[in-house]
């Protein structure tokens, strides 16, 4: 099984409609940048599990983990956007920040690539930067933005 994704604390996360769309917004962080050991690249139905939005397929501690993102924090829809995303085809990639200057930098760089839905994970809480575009993924309604 591959690794679970407790929490991408510190990280700028978003989708792109195609695998191509993704490798441009990894170089625009780039050039924007991001440090090379900052940019993560998913795509497919692994890495998909990997976000694992109920925490089912990674045993009783991920689920535990997704049951506190969800009554105390508002991670947990964001998660399973994302999830569905990869079900559906598309890419997401996600970028490591260090503080606001870069990381509206990086935001920007992610959006002028053709990215969306990007969120900002911090230590409590997720900063969505730009919504979700074109039609939403198939999500439960308790996890609807």
């Amino acid at each position: 099984m591959s690794a679970f994704i407790g929490y991408p604390q510190r990280k700028v996360l978003a989708v792109f409609d195609t695998p191509a769309g993704a490798d441009a917004g990894g170089r625009a962080a780039a050039r924007a940048g991001a440090a090379a050991d900052a940019v993560e690249r998913f795509e497919g139905a692994r890495d998909a599990d990997r976000f694992d939005a109920s925490g089912e397929r990674h045993g009783v501690v991920a689920r535990g983990l997704r049951a506190v993102q969800f009554s105390l924090m508002d991670q947990l829809p964001a998660m399973a956007w994302y999830e569905a995303a990869l079900h559906e085809g598309k890419a997401v990639v996600a970028i490591r920040t260090r503080n606001r200057t870069e990381t509206l930098r990086i935001v920007e760089a992610l959006r002028g690539a053709g990215g969306h839905f990007i969120n900002r994970f911090g230590r409590l809480a997720t900063e969505e930067f730009v919504r979700w575009q074109g039609p939403e993924p198939p999500v439960p309604s308790l996890m609807k933005h």
